[in-house]
This record gives C-alpha cells, structure tokens and sequence, in this order.
C-alpha cells in the first residue's frame, strides 16, 4: 500500500517545482522574425539550474527525515503499548484484636494529702534552713529554724508571771485560814473572813492564767523549729535564710511531697467516662521517659461534668518507686474504650484512598492487582480493622500502590514477598 505520507511530499514537491519555474520575459531575436522591443513580446518560460538542483536537495532530505521519524515513531509507540509493570511490596489480611485507644493527657500530682506546704506557726526571722530541693525527709524531720530569742524572752516572762501567781495564791491561803481563826474566836468580823476568802479564790485564778501563758510560752518557743509533717521529698522553697516569715499559711518555707505514687489528673470527654472502669490497668508514656512504659490504675471518676467543655475529671494512680515520674510533667495515658477481638487487620499502609477519599485495599492475584473498595473499622498505630471488601489471607498490597489503576500487572521481588 502506498504510504500517504510520501504522497504529500510529491505534491509539495511539484508545488515548488511550480514555484521555483522562473520565467523570463525576452524580445524575440531577429533572427526567429522578431520584431524587437517594439514589436509584441513573447514569453518564454525556463528552469533556472540552480533552483532546480536546490528543490531536488530539498525532496532527498524531506523523504530521508519523514523515513527516519518514522522510524522512531513506530519504536515509540510499541514501547507506549507495552504492559507497564509496578514493582510493589505484599501482606496479608489477618485476624488480630484491635482496640480503640483514647489518649488522656493530664498532669502529675501527689496523692490526696501526700503535698503540703510548710509553713512557720511563728512569726520572725528564717535563722536556718536545714534542707533544699530534692532532698529525701522523713516525718517530724527539722527542716527549717525560726530565731528563737524573742520567744525565749517571752517564756521567761511569762515564769516570772506564774510565780507571782503562785506566790499570792500562798499568801491569798494564809490570809484566809487567819481570819477564820480569828473570826471564830469572836475578834474578826466576817466581812474580812469573806474578803480573804475572796482573795484566795482570785489568787488560784491568777495561777491558772498565768500557767496557761506559760504553757503558751513555751509552744511558741518550740514553734520555732519547724518540722515536715509527712515522709517524702522537698519540691520547692519559698524562702531563704535570714528573711521574715510572718508565721502564717500564706507564706510558705518549703513544700515537700511524698511521690512513691503519683496521680495523673485527665479529663476526658463524657462520651468516653462511661466506657471507663475503676481499677481498669492503662499504659502510661512520658516524652521524658521515651521507650518506658508505666502502669496507672483507674482510682476515681468524677460524676459531676463541666458543662463548659463536657468532660469530666479522672484519676489514675500510678506507681513511682523510681522518682522518675515528677510534678507537674505532662503523661498520656491510653485508655481502651472499645476492642473487637479476631478483627480482620491490615497495616495503616496497605490502606489507600482515592480522589474522593474513599478507602481502598489492591488485592493481588498472581501478577494483577485489582482496586477493592473496603469499610474501615477501629484504627490503631499498627493496625487498621477492615469490616468488607477482603477476606483472612487476601494477598494486598503494603508499599507502591499510589497511582495504579482499577486492575494493574505487578511485580513482586523475591524479598517483598509476605
């Protein structure tokens, strides 16, 4: 068959021929009858030899390019027709338990009655400062010491005021027991056996006061020394030797807590509380501790929630006999809320997504792939549950699906295979 090709070239050859006839116009020569430039003029039409030698270049060359593109053309296109082959990486639908997990993120605290903050029950100047931070105390340890001059002072004070007390109280006694003998052999009256009486009852009254000053007394003066109230270790202080304290619970020394269990304090939405149990077991991670595992243990749940932000507060307990875990740090703790034993699972990589996206899985029989709309369920880290669309034991794609088509050839090296 002729090519259509080489059928054009010949018309746009003759087309230049056409073109490249020069015509000139000449007189007619005497010779042939000619009548000169006055006579009529004839035309004679001529090949000029250099553009006839130009326009046969011109054709060699058009065929050889259109024989040698072509060429080309058709190697192309037979590489185009070829079967493209993906070279991709294989697993297999499995069976597994899979759980929803629901991260709580909350703070470290000391259990209930475990952090106090220390403070003096006497007013004056810090004189010593026994401990700081990260020190381990134990209970009715001295931890800090207030100047004790003053309250010294004040005990003596109050020994000389009980004295007296005393003293009058023996003299109240024997003014009294006089003038009862005297009132009873006539010579006194009676309103000075009253008045002496009297006297002895305000005297007793006076030794009572004044010993319970000088009790007072000496309770300040052991204030002074100001002890840790519970076994545990110094989180903070709060102020430093020779500074004033005014012996109150507004300004604390030093705060110590005991951190053999801790508490994490999370919040959780109330959609999730009722799914939670108390003394359900949760792993905890810390980014302090990367690749270390705690174990909490749900303690409390709050029953009342904040209609703010519809959650509502959970405890969980945590063992610490390390010290590693602090107040204050930060924790995430994964709570199972729902788990479907012998789910169908895959890996979250297996699962691809399209331009809607709709999940798919690509289900590999022999050397095609072939693009199967699935359901997805609960997703993990590891692993995705698969509620339609495959079957326990589906060869499906893991890596070097994204771009395939509905149904695509595959390759699998030896190494890739599950």
């Amino acid at each position: 068959m002729r090519d259509p090709s080489n059928l054009l070239n010949g018309m746009k050859v003759a087309r230049f021929l056409r073109l490249g006839a020069v015509a000139f116009k000449s007189p007619a020569s005497p010779e042939a009858g000619g009548t000169g430039y006055k006579g009529r003029a004839q035309i004679t039409t001529r090949t000029h030899p250099a553009m006839m030698l130009s326009l046969l270049l011109l054709l060699t060359g058009a065929s050889c390019s259109h024989r040698s593109s072509a060429g080309d053309d058709q190697g192309e296109g037979k590489d185009n027709l070829g079967a493209v082959v993906a070279e991709v990486t294989l697993t297999r639908v499995a069976r597994a338990e899979i759980s929803q997990m629901l991260v709580v993120t909350g703070t470290i605290a000391a259990l209930p009655n475990q952090d106090v903050r220390v403070s003096s029950l006497v007013p004056g100047r810090l004189a010593q400062m026994k401990v700081a931070e990260g020190d381990r105390i134990s209970a009715g340890q001295l931890v800090a010491q207030i100047e004790e001059q003053p309250f010294r002072d004040q005990l003596q004070q109050a020994e000389a005021a009980a004295a007296t007390a005393r003293a009058n109280l023996e003299n109240a006694k024997l003014s009294r027991a006089r003038n009862e003998n005297l009132f009873a052999r006539g010579i006194a009256a009676r309103k000075d056996l009253e008045d002496a009486r009297t006297l002895e009852t305000v005297a007793e009254a006076a030794v009572r006061q004044t010993e319970a000053a000088l009790a007072l007394a000496r309770l300040q003066l052991s204030r002074c020394e100001v002890r840790s109230p519970l076994s545990g270790s110094v989180v903070k202080r709060f102020v430093n030797v020779g500074e004033q304290v005014d012996g109150s619970a507004a300004q604390p020394i030093l705060e110590v807590a005991n951190l053999r269990e801790v508490e994490l304090f999370g919040n959780v939405s109330s959609v999730y509380l009722g799914k939670m149990r108390p003394n359900q077991t949760l792993p905890i991670l810390s980014s302090a501790s990367p690749g270390r595992a705690f174990s909490g243990r749900v303690v409390a749940i709050s029953q009342a929630v904040d209609p703010a932000t519809n959650s509502g507060l959970i405890r969980i307990r945590i063992a610490n006999g390390d010290g590693l875990l602090r107040l204050g740090m930060f924790l995430n703790a994964q709570v199972p809320v729902e788990t479907h034993a012998q789910a169908l699972v895959v890996p979250p990589q297996a699962i691809y997504r399209d331009q809607q996206g709709q999940p798919h899985v690509y289900r590999v029989e022999g050397e095609n792939a072939t693009s199967i709309p699935v359901q997805t369920g609960i997703e993990s880290s590891d692993h995705i549950e698969l509620l339609s669309g495959v079957a326990e034991g589906d060869a499906i794609i893991l890596g070097g699906g994204y771009g395939l088509g509905e149904k695509t050839r595959i390759k699998v090296p030896a190494r890739a295979k599950p």
